[in-house]
């Protein structure tokens, strides 16, 4: 068992879309920024960051991916990657996210209980 604990995402860019991005992060499928409910979701624009202040704790990987919702499309994949417990002790990672033209970078580490 290790826990992932997501820190911070930067936008530098945005999605191809007008407007800010409205975005949320799933761990292994469940919503868990900025709420636990969907839809939910955190306005970024270019230049934005925010502290997350998310641990999840996961055996053996995770998947982590982050969207940015739309009411009237599907939602756009800003990017996903797996966190794996081999990472756990390690220091921060940081991971690019890149979909849909958007450019994102997403900072987190993998500690043990």
């Amino acid at each position: 068992m290790a826990t992932l604990n997501l820190n911070t995402l930067r936008c530098i860019d945005t999605t191809s879309g007008p407007g800010a991005d409205d975005v949320y992060i799933r761990v292994d499928g469940d919503m868990i920024y900025p709420t636990t409910t969907y839809p939910s979701y955190k306005e970024f624009d270019p230049g934005d960051s925010a502290e997350l202040n998310r641990s999840i704790s996961f055996t053996n990987m995770a998947k982590v991916t982050i969207r940015d919702y739309d009411t009237a499309d599907p939602d756009d994949l800003i990017g996903s990657f797996w966190v794996h417990d081999s990472q756990a002790g390690t220091g921060e990672h940081a991971e690019s996210l890149n979909g849909d033209g958007s450019d994102y970078d997403l900072f987190y580490d993998v500690t043990n209980p």
